[in-house]
């Protein structure tokens, strides 16, 4: 059984004749926490789509816990994107959102068991936002949508979490907050996770290992 979590090999990305990522070659383990750190326009956010089937790589291979990446391996992961806002008009509640993490793992037309309704709660209630289960998500603080996010993708059981810049535009109180969730599901799932950070102070005392892009390129890994 392969102990690898994510391998990339050879991942090139062009576009318009020019590299968006060039030359990937990354083997994170199962259980690895991993910060990933670049400036802006370096590669980080088309990493993630790479992984999570988002964007086809011009060159490569995508395994994901041993096996190539397809619509059933895409099931183990749970990417929380970096924009993450629903407006304030489209009618959907806090609760709507975690069940789209059951509807990723079981399909799109089976029904939430009663069991799956217990697990929502259960997420809630640790995550501190069961009091806002009825409440619109457009209603939501920066650091509230957060915590659903990670809801929907805990409610998907995923293995491999991919956060791109979870902290961002929060106030320091839900930065500490989202850390702290983040080193819990490390801790208690022994997830594998990756977190896109735009500020290296930030990373989470889980991140037992970092990778660094810059233009498109590895110029740090592990």
């Amino acid at each position: 059984m392969s102990s690898s979590a994510i391998s990339l090999s050879n991942i090139n990305l062009v576009y318009s004749n020019k590299y968006i990522l060039k030359n990937i070659n990354i083997d994170i383990k199962k259980g690895d926490c991993v910060s990933i750190l670049g400036h802006n326009g370096a590669g980080k956010t088309t990493l993630f789509k790479i992984i999570n089937g988002l964007i086809k790589p011009t060159t490569g291979t995508i395994e994901i816990l041993g096996n190539k990446l397809t619509a059933e391996t895409k099931k183990q992961i749970g990417y929380i994107p970096q924009i993450n806002k629903f407006e304030n008009y489209i009618p959907i509640n806090v609760k709507q959102v975690i069940e789209i993490g059951i509807t990723a793992r079981k399909g799109i037309f089976k029904k939430l068991s009663e069991q799956d309704n217990l697990l929502i709660e259960n997420i809630a209630k640790k995550l501190d936002i069961y009091k806002l289960l009825n409440v619109p998500i457009g209603k939501l603080s920066g650091g509230e949508m957060q915590k659903v996010s990670i809801a929907r993708v805990l409610a998907q059981q995923a293995d491999i979490f991919l956060l791109d810049e979870p902290l961002s535009n929060l106030d320091v109180q839900s930065q500490k907050n989202i850390t702290e969730i983040i080193e819990n599901i490390h801790s208690e799932k022994k997830a594998t996770i990756l977190i896109v950070l735009h500020n290296f102070e930030q990373k989470p005392k889980c991140c037992n290992k970092e990778i660094v892009l810059e233009k498109g390129e590895l110029c740090s890994n592990f």
